[in-house]
């Protein structure tokens, strides 16, 4: 089979499938570099055998995700699904429908994750940040990083937030872990997504009854109803918040401390300036990218991106860390590309690692946050912290949704 790119055509030894492996866990999949280099997009094949075009070029992605020409919605039977339970378990869901029925929606959720509110909760996440420290120093090194501080602090943040009770984290971690890992099979996410919805559904019960301070209860009283959630998908949005909530910024708070470990001038430079903790921030989310299947969108009619035309039907996967590495974005110095390098005091802020447009992610000011009150506070207390193993020993996700470590074995 051949594959036809923008500029050429591929032979099936070249074409990839998506996600590519990042043979360097620090950099992009080299085929999406060269893609991206090549310029236009890229015919790729995916999992089942279908074929998408692949946007590699930071203008191109952002000009793919801010069209309405492009729909987001995976019950359209040429959207390219990330795996088969998709439709499924996302379908309806408001972030997977178009605009203006998604925007309507959520906006419903938007107060609960602004910059307001996520900065009123930035003491409480310093104490909690204290409280993991205080728990791994007193257990005394090597502890697992991801166990003992990158899951805890958004796993506990996000209950917060909900009112999803903390002890149940193993259950709701271990159903998130399971939606992200595309080993998984077909059966087995079915058989997890349902004993997650029978979790969140008794979650919901449980709220509706005893209503308190959390945004699970301020859905069911304002935001529920035929102007708003229908309460047989409130369980299911419910999971999808925590998943996100957690899994996400759990990745980036492991892979963002293996980034500083190994670049210790820049490690330094926070620890000695924590006023550079947002642009530390926005730069790790820029460098790592870490969500590697999405976005992806199906085209609702004829449209031109990047001097390719793409056609009513056609389905467009864009590669965030192609995009977020472009040297056309994100600078170059006499023909070397800067974009590859980590430099935690870069003005990184148009980056695409929350998507653009309109449906970006709803919790990226909770995530960001977190983020800048973690890294400071560890170094800052713990300014020995070193990895306890090899670096080419670090267990880096393979197949996955989120990009991220299985475990980070640290010391001091």
């Amino acid at each position: 089979m051949t594959t036809t790119t923008a500029s050429g055509t591929a032979s099936a030894e070249e074409a990839p499938f998506f996600p590519a492996p990042r043979s360097c866990p620090f950099s992009a999949p080299e085929q999406h570099t060269a893609f991206r280099e090549a310029g236009g997009l890229h015919k790729v094949t995916i999992w089942d055998g279908s074929t998408h075009w692949l946007a590699t070029r930071h203008a191109d992605i952002r000009a793919v995700l801010s069209s309405p020409s492009f729909s987001a919605d995976v019950r359209n039977p040429d959207f390219p699904l990330v795996h088969s339970n998709q439709p499924e378990h996302e379908g309806g869901l408001f972030l997977r429908l178009d605009d203006p029925e998604h925007a309507r929606l959520r906006q419903m959720l938007t107060k609960e994750f602004s910059v307001r509110r996520t900065q009123a909760m930035r003491e409480r996440l310093l104490r909690i940040t204290d409280e993991l420290i205080d728990a791994m120093l007193a257990k005394g090194g090597p502890v697992d990083f991801i166990q003992d501080f990158a899951l805890p602090l958004p796993s506990r943040a996000i209950c917060l937030i909900l009112g999803v009770p903390y002890e149940d984290h193993a259950l709701f971690e271990r159903h998130a872990n399971a939606g992200t890992d595309l080993d998984v099979s077909h059966e087995e996410r079915a058989r997890t997504q349902r004993e997650a919805f029978a979790y969140y559904e008794a979650l919901v019960e449980r709220k509706r009854r005893e209503p308190s301070d959390d945004m699970i209860s301020r859905l069911l009283a304002h935001h529920t109803g035929p102007d708003g959630f229908a309460p047989e998908m409130l369980p299911v949005l419910v999971g999808i918040l925590v998943g996100a909530g957690h899994e996400t910024t759990a990745n980036m708070l492991g892979l963002g401390t293996v980034a500083l470990l190994v670049n210790p001038e820049q490690r330094d430079r926070l620890r000695d300036r924590p006023e550079l903790a947002p642009s530390a921030a926005e730069e790790m989310l820029r460098y790592w990218s870490i969500v590697s299947t999405d976005p992806r969108r199906v085209a609702l009619e004829d449209v031109e991106v990047g001097g390719q035309l793409v056609r009513e039907g056609e389905g467009v996967i864009v590669s965030l860390i192609a995009g977020n590495r472009d040297p056309r974005a994100f600078g170059a110095n006499e023909g070397e590309s800067l974009a590859d390098t980590l430099d935690i005091g870069r003005n990184a802020r148009r980056h695409v690692a929350f998507g653009f447009g309109s449906h970006q992610c709803l919790g990226q000011n909770l995530a960001r946050v977190e983020m800048q009150v973690a890294w400071p506070r560890l170094f800052e207390r713990i300014p020995g912290l070193r990895l306890a193993i090899a670096e080419d020993e670090l267990p880096f996700k393979r197949n996955s949704i989120v990009y991220g470590l299985t475990s980070l074995p640290v010391t001091w």
